[in-house]
């Protein structure tokens, strides 16, 4: 009887101290902090704005009461803009639990290549700084675009070269790159229906001396305008180019210029205008309140990496608080279904394509871009 009494007895302890552990592992999981995986070239010095955002959002999104009542801290992965280390960083964090929604990567081509090592693994990617309406094909579902689409981006240009009576162009893009040269089909698809000719078009970017030949070429078939998509050093190239031969044509240049302070002579900037749709400037709506939010903490305005940022982390907090879930599916639905209020104003998806960031032109002024008093409210960031 008293060894009955003492199994009973031990039951009763090991059941309570279960209970109470099940009580305590459950207090422990609400009161622990919710890992976020944010991809991006972190090792390299124009990475820092990008980062600012990221970190300002992380501290609002907390200050508000988290994820699903969890406070967030951010996973930073170096991804060197590099295609191989980025599916290499893929890899290795698509198989993390927790948050199913990564913030990166930089480069077009590593985006469309980790997207579906994330989609295997049920999480989602938000890519905040590359254009291409490539993200929508099949291949790519689960990833995101939440920035203004190349489509949309070349329609704005092209209305704004055709406003300004510009009918004959040339276009120069990097070779190899994939950003690149879908945005000069786009370029070129929509200056078709606007009348405007591409006449010649450069892939690379030559010597001086063939530079100078290739200008004298497109001054014997008239063109108008340069149309650049270039990225990396070849902007800083390109412009050092027509700087030396006297160029005087306006040049259109895509987003790109944006991304990175790139270098271009003083003698350019006053022709250059820029494929954009941050605008740096504001000084009313919510654009003004991030900016001022922004430099209070960082002490100097933001850049279009900064804002891309700031919006993309509180997008993933805002879908999942909505979704009250962590669970990838039900986040897709709540993305397809829903319009959330960010630094732009409101925006939607529509097939996974950022709709409602308004896309315009900028010029310099002061070594600073700044929208054109004359938009021509061409583009809008759908396909």
């Amino acid at each position: 009887m008293k060894k009955h009494l003492r199994i009973l007895s031990t039951l009763a302890i090991l059941l309570i101290g279960g209970l109470l552990c099940f009580g305590c592992s459950n207090t422990a999981k609400e009161s622990g902090k919710l890992s976020v995986d944010v991809v991006y070239p972190f090792s390299q010095e124009y990475s820092a704005s990008f980062k600012n955002g990221i970190e300002l959002a992380a501290k609002e999104i907390n200050d508000q009461g988290g994820i699903l009542n969890q406070a967030i801290e951010i996973n930073y992965n170096d991804d060197g803009n590099n295609t191989n280390t980025a599916v290499e960083v893929a890899t290795r964090i698509a198989e993390n639990q927790g948050f199913p929604i990564v913030i990166g990567h930089r480069s077009t081509d590593d985006v469309l290549k980790v997207a579906d090592i994330y989609n295997q693994n049920n999480k989602l990617l938000f890519a905040p700084i590359i254009a291409s309406s490539k993200l929508n094909l099949p291949e790519n579902e689960g990833a995101y675009l939440c920035a203004p689409s190349d489509d949309a981006m070349a329609d704005e240009m092209v209305r704004s070269m055709a406003a300004q009576g510009i009918q004959r162009i040339v276009v120069i893009h990097s070779a190899g790159n994939t950003y690149g040269k879908d945005y000069i089909q786009k370029v070129e698809a929509h200056g078709r229906q606007a009348g405007i000719e591409i006449v010649d078009a450069v892939s690379y970017l030559p010597n001086l001396d063939y530079f100078r030949y290739y200008l004298k070429k497109w001054d014997s078939l008239g063109v108008q305008a340069i149309v650049t998509a270039c990225v990396g050093n070849d902007i800083t190239a390109l412009y050092t180019y027509l700087e030396k031969t006297g160029n005087t044509r306006p040049v259109f240049a895509s987003y790109d210029v944006e991304i990175q302070p790139y270098i271009i002579p003083a003698s350019m900037k006053g022709l250059t205008q820029v494929t954009s749709y941050f605008n740096n400037t504001a000084t009313a709506g919510s654009e003004a309140v991030f900016i001022e939010v922004y430099q209070k903490a960082y002490g100097k305005k933001p850049d279009l990496p900064a804002a891309q940022a700031y919006m993309s982390m509180h997008l993933a907090a805002d879908a999942a608080n909505a979704a009250q879930s962590l669970e990838a599916q039900t986040i897709k639905n709540v993305l397809a279904e829903n319009t959330f209020e960010t630094v732009y104003g409101s925006l939607s998806f529509e097939k996974r394509l950022i709709n409602g960031i308004p896309v315009f032109q900028k010029i310099y002024r002061n070594d600073q871009l700044v929208p054109r008093d004359n938009l021509t409210e061409g583009g809008q960031s759908g396909e």
